[in-house]
């Protein structure tokens, strides 16, 4: 049985889990943004295990695990920090969208 992950780490996948949603909410995800989420996911040093069962979904085209709202809400500015390096130079309505509703649901004011 794996340890628990230490919160930080917990935080990290969950952002890891959003970005996949935003890459996607425009039913197709580009190569720059598998890279930009993969250079993320180094960043936070997103343990390969956890990184390697949301590519699969991708793959496989199986739903992505939704992220944790909860976690996601102790740092909003993070998350959205890394929401904007996603989408920019790039952006899709879907995503542009998909940011408006992230704010929202971390209780952050436009």
């Amino acid at each position: 049985m794996a340890a628990p992950l230490p919160p930080e780490a917990q935080f990290h996948i969950e952002v890891i889990k959003l970005l996949l949603q935003v890459a996607t909410s425009d039913d197709r995800v580009t190569r720059e943004e598998i890279d930009s989420i993969i250079d993320t996911a180094r960043g936070f040093s997103v343990p390969l295990t956890e990184l390697s069962a949301l590519t699969r979904c991708l793959q496989e085209g199986h739903p992505l695990p939704p992220p944790n709202l909860g976690i996601l809400r102790e740092d909003p500015r993070a998350v959205l920090d890394a929401v904007h390096t996603l989408i920019a130079g790039h952006v899709h309505e879907s995503e542009i969208a998909m940011a408006r509703q992230i704010r929202e649901l971390l209780g952050i004011a436009p």
